[in-house]
């Protein structure tokens, strides 16, 4: 269980504009993102920077990306 008291996504209206489209998508803000909800603009910057980086960003196509993503992640064993 974690100990850091995170706040809710929307307590404040800039951490609800960063949350804003992983509640458009029905999906919770992940935990590895979540720890930066304390600070906003720092969320807003990982996110931006994240998404910028990664799909969308080859000429792959995001299917593609997505694929490698996956195989990555499993070959890493990472479960998130």
């Amino acid at each position: 269980m974690a100990w850091i008291k995170l706040p809710g996504d929307e307590e404040t209206p800039e951490l609800a504009r960063a949350t804003k489209p992983y509640r458009q998508a029905g999906r919770a803000v992940p935990a590895v993102v979540g720890v930066m909800k304390p600070s906003p603009k720092t969320l807003r910057s990982v996110l931006q920077m994240n998404f910028s980086v990664t799909f969308g960003g080859s000429s792959l196509g995001r299917i593609r990306e997505e694929t490698i993503a996956t195989a990555v992640s499993a070959w890493n064993d990472c479960f998130y």
